[in-house]
């Protein structure tokens, strides 16, 4: 009986390859550099006493990490994880735009919609978005699947 299980919960669906997975790819580089330059600037925040500035910078670059985390992994719990992540990701930058906020430094992914990044890191988010809307198992399985109309008049 546990076999039965463990055959209907196996993930039979295939590896990324082509342009989906460079794109994942370009995030996850990207989520590693924003966390590294991040932590930089967050010390440096920290040690000339803006704790706030330093506190938005390590989020935007824990948001990245995990957005490109999620997006690599694919499960079902991560893919959870990505959604938020690349949500947040596209949202905070888009309110610094419309809302001048002294709570990030010229660092973070967030800063004036990512202008110190040509805006890259927004465009990136909401491109990520699109990928994990596109990229659903239930919309793929349903793209992939053949209406019975066209099963009836194949075999005829």
């Amino acid at each position: 009986m546990t076999q039965i299980a463990d055959k209907q919960l196996a993930d039979t669906r295939p590896r990324t390859f082509g342009w989906p997975a460079v794109f994942i790819g370009v995030l996850c580089v990207a989520a590693v550099f924003f966390a590294l330059r991040g932590i930089i600037s967050a010390a440096i925040d920290f040690t000339a006493g803006e704790p706030l500035a330093a506190t938005g910078t390590i989020l935007s670059a824990l948001a990245w990490v995990c957005g490109g985390v999620g997006l690599a992994h694919n499960g079902r719990r991560m893919r959870r994880v990505a959604w938020s992540a690349w949500a947040l990701n596209t949202v905070v930058p888009i309110l610094t735009l419309a809302f001048q906020s002294d709570w990030l430094n010229s660092a973070s992914p967030w800063f004036s919609g990512g202008s110190t990044y040509f805006y890259l890191p927004t465009v990136g988010a909401a491109l990520a978005l699109g990928w994990l809307f596109w990229s659903q198992p239930a919309r793929v399985a349903a793209r992939n699947a053949k209406p019975a109309s066209e099963n009836t008049t194949a075999n005829n």
